[in-house]
Formats: structure tokens, C-alpha cells, sequence
């Protein structure tokens, strides 16, 4: 992917995001830093500081995307591990029963 322009390494981060591939994600994100490097240093001097500024807003948007994606995958494990763990104990013979 060394030859892969950043702004289609973009696109496609933003498609894994919104998949919730985290491991494509992260593969793709260590190709993207090579490609901005790569960008920056091929770039006129005069327009190096708007491209790179541009790829830490992308950047930025892409943490924030994973952030709020991770903390839904959380919630939906911490969901199911509550349901898993209640019956899981229904099957060694213990359980709890109150009447209100």
C-alpha cells in the first residue's frame, strides 16, 4: 500500500470504521502515516502545512468515529456478558428466587 494516496487510505478507514473492523482499521492507518510522509515530503514547501493539517483533522475525525464505535461495542458486550453470566449460573443448580 506504500503507493496508495492518503486520501483514498481516508476513504477507506472510514469504510472499515463503519463496518467495525478495527484490525483493517489499524492496518490501514499504519499505511496512511507512511503515505502522508511520503505526501508532505513530495509537497511544495508552501502547501506541506494546509495538506498536513488537513490529514491531522481526518485523523482526528477517524479517533473520534472509533471512540464512539468502541464505547457501542462495549456497551453491547457488557449487555450480553450480563445475560451470558445469569444463565451460565442457572445451569450449575444455584439460583436465587424472591418473592416481591
Amino acid at each position: 500500500m506504500s503507493d496508495t494516496s492518503s486520501e483514498s487510505l481516508h476513504r477507506a478507514i472510514q469504510q472499515a470504521l463503519n463496518v467495525g473492523d478495527f484490525d483493517k482499521t489499524r492496518e490501514l492507518s499504519a499505511a496512511l502515516g507512511q503515505a502522508i510522509i511520503c505526501e508532505a515530503r513530495a509537497a511544495a514547501p508552501t502547501a506541506r502545512k494546509a495538506m498536513l493539517e488537513e490529514s491531522l483533522s481526518r485523523l482526528g475525525e477517524h479517533l473520534s468515529m472509533a471512540r464512539v464505535l468502541r464505547a457501542h461495542v462495549a456497551s453491547k458486550l457488557r449487555d450480553n456478558t450480563a445475560i451470558s453470566l445469569y444463565q451460565e449460573s442457572n445451569r450449575g443448580g444455584h439460583s436465587w428466587h424472591f418473592d416481591a
